[in-house]
């Protein structure tokens, strides 16, 4: 049984009844990520993937935190999920205050403010997550043997190949940053969790069929 803190299971148990919001042509993508993470479960009994946008900020650090939460809600073990950019920038605080809003226990640790490390967790007695921006080479990441998703247009664009990718998906995302300083952020933000999990709980559906 799930051990997803209540909040965020609840808040899943919702994206999976929006599963036919999904247009079919991103299904189709969807899909060969299904794929791609089926046939490496196979040949190693894990898979591992690195969620990548420009600045490890926002997308990337949203989507690796609900590619592990997405497999804990359907009880699916061996996946590692990380993120990087292709730039140092922080984990920005919008995304942060999002994934707080939804259920996430975030703890920022002391004497980091240029770029905040913090530790995140999601379910009852599990080691929590290190998140920080970072580039998607950094050594906390997979050298080799992963998929690498691409969450933002412009380092799709950027990285035409990522070295020790066995897989690369394109998987843009809009950028929440659009919404920084309006009185719409958290909306907007949640918005974007809401997508990403959405997408990311149809993936996992198909690893598990």
């Amino acid at each position: 049984m799930s051990s997803l803190y209540e909040s965020i299971k609840n808040f899943i148990a919702t994206r999976e009844s929006e599963q036919s919001l999904i247009p079919q042509e991103r299904k189709e993508n969807l899909l060969r990520f299904s794929k791609s993470i089926r046939e490496m479960r196979n040949g190693q009994s894990y898979s591992e993937m690195i969620f990548v946008c420009t600045h490890n900020s926002r997308r990337s650090q949203i989507a690796q935190m609900f590619a592990l939460v997405c497999a804990e809600y359907l009880g699916i073990s061996g996946i590692g999920s990380y993120s990087g950019g292709t730039e140092i920038t922080a984990f920005h605080p919008n995304s942060v205050r999002a994934l707080t809003e939804i259920g996430f226990k975030i703890e920022k640790e002391k004497n980091t403010e240029d770029n905040p490390r913090y530790w995140v967790s999601y379910k009852e007695n599990n080691v929590p997550i290190l998140a920080f921006s970072k580039l998607y080479s950094d050594v906390v990441n997979p050298s080799k043997k992963f998929i690498a998703v691409m969450v933002c247009s412009s380092a799709d664009e950027a990285c035409p190949f990522v070295p020790g990718a066995e897989v690369r998906i394109s998987l843009p995302y809009p950028d929440p940053k659009s919404s920084d300083g309006t009185p719409q952020v958290l909306e907007e933000y949640i918005k974007t969790c809401e997508t990403i999990a959405r997408e990311l709980l149809f993936v996992m559906k198909n690893v598990a069929t």
